[in-house]
């Protein structure tokens, strides 16, 4: 009786501690996607860093929640003219993604956010783009190998595709194709939901992607959409709408 009990209380605490992980991981969404949206990404910086500090060794989930934090505030120095802070965090970013693909190597996504820390490295020193672009492209080709359904190797295979010169292979209309589909593949993932960054910054990709390929009808819906989730969202409010408008329209 004793034993069954003890087998029982273990079970109880697996699950409340995993229940309490799941419940940890929801706020910092939210956080996340409130610090994003606001443009507040100080709190960002320093959230990201606890997580690096405290995450357990050898979670492949903790480490990869890691990756994708560092992922975003690469992005958002490269936009804001924060080059050498940008430089900073990518130097301890590929320390962790590198970390990240021996510890799960058949994983696609790992390889597609190495596709992307290439094109960080290449906004960041153009001159390297003759090195850095094919490796880009082969970590790519490794994602999609894997997993060409994956919802990173998507993004950032329409990335490769939408700013890639059309000389060399470059077609918008084929990265406005994989964006679509990794917006539609995220409405149904239970960890890209509607109030996590990464779908909010996926969607405006997908918006822009309409919008340059002259599909204004879709792309009007789809920063309506943004809206709807994200009233409050700072930048899209007094850049990207405005502009839009101005060109489009509302309606």
């Amino acid at each position: 009786m004793e034993r069954k009990n003890h087998i029982i209380l273990s079970i109880l605490a697996i699950l409340l501690a995993f229940s309490f992980q799941e419940s940890r991981a929801e706020s910092r969404d939210s956080l996340f996607f409130e610090w994003y949206t606001t443009t507040n990404m100080e709190p960002w910086k320093s959230t990201m860093e606890q997580m690096a500090a405290e995450r357990t060794p050898d979670n492949y989930n903790q480490l990869f929640e890691v990756v994708l934090a560092w992922y975003g505030y690469i992005g958002y120095c490269l936009g804001n003219d924060k080059e050498e802070e940008a430089e900073q965090y990518l130097e301890t970013g590929w320390k962790f993604l590198d970390e990240l693909i021996e510890m799960n190597p058949t994983n696609a996504a790992p390889h597609a956010l190495k596709s992307g820390f290439y094109g960080f490295e290449m906004a960041l020193a153009r001159y390297k783009a003759l090195i850095l672009g094919p490796r880009s492209v082969s970590t790519l080709k490794t994602a999609a190998s894997i997993d060409s359904t994956n919802i990173h190797y998507l993004v950032e295979k329409g990335n490769q595709m939408y700013y890639m010169p059309s000389m060399l292979g470059g077609d918008k209309e084929i990265a406005l194709h994989h964006y679509k589909h990794a917006v539609e593949l995220m409405i149904s993932d239970s960890r890209y939901h509607q109030r996590h960054w990464f779908y909010l910054n996926t969607l405006v990709t997908l918006g822009y992607s309409y919008q340059s390929t002259e599909h204004i009808k879709e792309a009007r819906k789809t920063y309506q959409k943004i809206q709807r989730i994200a009233p409050n969202f700072k930048w899209f409010n007094e850049e990207v709408w405005p502009k839009f408008v101005e060109k489009y329209g509302t309606f």
